[in-house]
């Protein structure tokens, strides 16, 4: 018998979930989520149907995966910079690793895009974004409180308000990116997220 070529060899179970994953992602980002059929994905990466639906039996359980990943992403990255921010610096380092600085973000924010509009039509991709909102928007309560608590938010300032004005900006950057990458550059989504971080912060007037 000849040696099996690292091509031959099976791959295990978790590096095809991977592939399959990778690849809808692809898909999605080029073609819309119009292109991501499990045929499609199947001859983008060499399977056959049946490995593909043996990871995933429908479409929208590769876009509920898809989801999962991307925002389990967003987590990792933004807690691991508050853990490395200084003191009274860690909503700033939160807000920017959200921002497409990079290139792995500012993919993400594209597939993101993509992905709202599953959720108009899918009650269960929907509640799967509302659940991730809401430990985005934990997380950001968290590190405003604390602000307030050190007092470099004023004490009468509306926490509520000022996360909805800070998800709103970080949403818009990303999402002007994605669609107009040229309108939003890097210079300018860090500046906007200073700027609003600095008028929060600032003393009331009178």
């Amino acid at each position: 018998m000849g040696k099996t070529t690292e091509a031959q060899a099976p791959k295990p179970q978790a590096d095809r979930r991977e592939a399959i994953v990778h690849a809808a992602w692809r898909m999605a980002a080029t073609g819309g989520l119009a292109a991501v059929t499990i045929r499609s994905i199947a001859g983008e990466i060499g399977f056959t149907t049946g490995i593909v639906m043996h990871h995933f039996p429908t479409k929208e359980a590769i876009l509920e995966e898809m989801i999962e990943r991307l925002y389990r992403g967003l987590f990792d990255d933004y807690r691991a910079a508050i853990e490395r921010a200084p003191a009274g610096r860690r909503l700033e380092r939160m807000l920017l690793s959200c921002l497409p600085l990079k290139p792995h973000t500012a993919f993400g924010w594209k597939l993101s895009i993509v992905l709202q509009s599953e959720a108009l039509r899918s009650p269960v991709i929907a509640k799967i974004q509302k659940r991730h909102y809401r430990v985005y928007e934990d997380d950001m309560m968290r590190e405003l409180v604390q602000l307030q608590a050190d007092r470099q938010i004023p004490a009468k300032t509306d926490l509520g308000f000022a996360m909805s004005r800070l998800i709103a900006l970080v949403e818009g950057i990303g999402a002007t990116y994605a669609l107009r990458p040229r309108a939003m550059p890097i210079k300018l989504q860090r500046q906007l997220v200073l700027d609003e971080l600095e008028r929060l912060q600032a003393p009331p007037r009178g």
